[in-house]
């Protein structure tokens, strides 16, 4: 295994065992994930990322004020420090050293197979804390409050799960400058160091305590392998690039996450898949959780393309890049200028702050979604499925919904606020969209026009900033909205639209009763009543599951 070598004076470290190369853990190696069956893609559930079913059999603590060091069991005791080395010995062995080098402090452990440490760290420290490890292991922040002044605050070279725990009460913070001196792996071959908190394997966070990153240089946390947060309470302002990088998965089970880059900087979360002949990842799976993020660039996005980022010519080892969400409250906003670079030669990148980007699945079977954006609000290469959740999404220069493939609306309450034409609310570029459900409207300067309709829609042409009310012969309300601006194109549905009834679109006037309203759009309309306005349309019958309505 690779370790680093002696720099800058660093000293001479007693038993040490290397995890993993300067281009990090493979799930081909057998070290992480080893075959796709490890996974449950619905929800991202993977059992090895379960804390309780890890047990630690050691508890090293290290108070990084002081540097002293306390261990959990009398079985492993405290070597006597020499030359900047502490060891921890487990019968006549040395299996855990701590060291003072040049870059702060290195902590590697050579337990046996099977047996895993936590490290706990806590106290104020300036300098860089690295970890090697030959199993996964635990490193719980008990209010430690670590500044690097060269590289990561955290590095960690190893490809085995990090347990990253927070502990209850506790308030923690990492962050670095914006020097970064190349580090070397014994080998000669360069130290992999993409993050303020950086990993060559998963990072699995839980605990209730917080946790502040403020990256001045790179990645705000960054993992080759998968990054999951299950609990607990995570700050990130990045400066120049992404808040959260990882190869291979993103899963949000809950706690809070909040992430600002600022201008000129990353995006929110972005996983960029791997090529792998047994595991092939890079998804990105929400289920609870309170999820904040406000990017220069694109908020969310699963990002990997075969046709710019492959290296084999087989399809076989390519990851999925899908995006499902089946719970949790999520803002987004983003506020990049949208650029599209035509020009290859003079080293520009495009920029284009979407909200949320799949290039493969967009999936919201649930939650709350928010989300603000100057370019596309949902995006995916191939198809949005949208079957439950509230989703409201507004984009001030693109589409709010653009799907690259098939678009179906099964479910849920959905409000899509695009721009003006040629842009829109809902857009299925392949003009596969179909609509089976839910309570939605879609509104701006065009929306594609439903394939295949099961459940009653209304095509509406433009309109002011006003009260659009959608009510029967006999007064009962079906359908009503608050057009936030004027639009060109309206397409709407509900189930309260009902074939066989007739009725009359209005635009002001006063509606009440409605149960509650999602930026807008009035929910539980049995008892609502509307009166006044002016009536924008001659009189309707439903005899179609999707109707035209002319303007007066």
């Amino acid at each position: 295994m690779k370790k680093p070598l002696a720099v800058l004076g660093c000293l001479f470290f007693v038993g040490l065992v290397g995890c993993g190369g300067s281009g990090g853990g493979s799930t081909s190696s057998g070290t992480t994930d080893s075959t796709l069956a490890s996974w449950d893609f619905d929800t991202g559930a993977n059992a090895s990322d379960q804390l309780a079913s890890t047990t630690f059999a050691y508890t090293v603590g290290i108070n990084l004020e002081t540097l002293a060091i306390t261990t959990s069991s009398p079985a492993l005791a405290v070597g006597t420090t020499s030359s900047g080395t502490t060891p921890l010995i487990l019968g006549s062995s040395t299996v855990i050293t701590v060291t003072q080098d040049a870059y702060g402090l290195t902590l590697d452990s050579d337990l046996p197979d099977g047996v895993n440490v936590s490290f706990e760290l806590s106290g104020t420290y300036t300098g860089s804390v690295t970890i090697y490890s030959g199993e996964s292991f635990k490193l719980a922040f008990n209010g430690a409050a670590i500044t690097s002044p060269d590289g990561p605050a955290v590095n960690i070279q190893s490809d085995q799960r990090a347990f990253v725990v927070l502990n209850a009460g506790t308030t923690n913070s990492l962050s670095d400058s914006s020097t970064w001196s190349t580090r070397y792996l014994e080998d000669g071959t360069e130290m992999d160091l993409k993050g303020t908190l950086f990993s060559e394997g998963p990072l699995l966070f839980s605990g209730s305590g917080s946790l502040a990153i403020t990256a001045a240089k790179k990645h705000a946390i960054c993992s080759d392998g998968h990054i999951r947060l299950t609990e607990g309470s995570i700050g990130i302002q990045s400066a120049k690039k992404d808040g959260i990088r990882a190869n291979e998965a993103f899963i949000m089970d809950g706690g809070n996450l909040s992430i600002s880059t600022a201008e000129g900087a990353g995006k929110g979360i972005k996983v960029e898949g791997k090529e792998d002949d047994t595991c092939p990842l890079g998804f990105i799976v929400i289920n609870d959780g309170a999820l904040d993020i406000t990017s220069y660039d694109k908020a969310i996005t699963a990002s990997w393309e075969a046709e710019d980022d492959a290296t084999t010519t087989s399809v076989e080892d390519d990851p999925d890049p899908f995006v499902t969400i089946h719970g949790g409250a999520i803002t987004i906003s983003t506020f990049g200028e949208p650029y599209e670079d035509t020009d290859t030669s003079d080293g520009d990148d495009s920029l284009s702050p979407e909200g949320i980007e799949s290039k493969s699945n967009l999936t919201i079977t649930g939650g709350t979604l928010e989300i603000t954006t100057t370019d596309d609000g949902l995006n995916a290469g191939g198809a949005i499925a949208i079957s439950g959740g509230s989703t409201y999404v507004l984009s001030t220069q693109n589409d709010a919904v653009d799907s690259n493939g098939t678009l179906a609306i099964s479910g849920g309450i959905l409000v899509a606020v695009g721009a003006s034409a040629p842009e829109g609310g809902l857009d299925a570029d392949t003009n596969a969209f179909t609509i089976s459900g839910g309570t939605f409207i879609g509104l701006g300067g065009a929306n594609s026009s439903p394939t295949s309709c099961t459940q009653n829609t209304l095509r509406l042409g433009s309109s002011s900033a006003s009260l659009m009310t959608v009510k029967d012969t006999s007064g009962k309300v079906a359908f009503a909205f608050q057009v936030p601006s004027s639009c060109t194109a309206r397409l709407c549905g509900s189930a309260d639209i009902l074939t066989g009834s007739t009725y009359t679109l209005y635009s002001g006037g006063t509606l009440s009763g409605s149960t509650s309203t999602f930026h807008g759009l009035h929910l539980g309309l049995s008892s609502a009543t509307h009166s006044g306005g002016t009536a924008t349309s001659n009189a309707f019958t439903i005899s179609n599951t999707l109707t035209t309505v002319s303007s007066k």
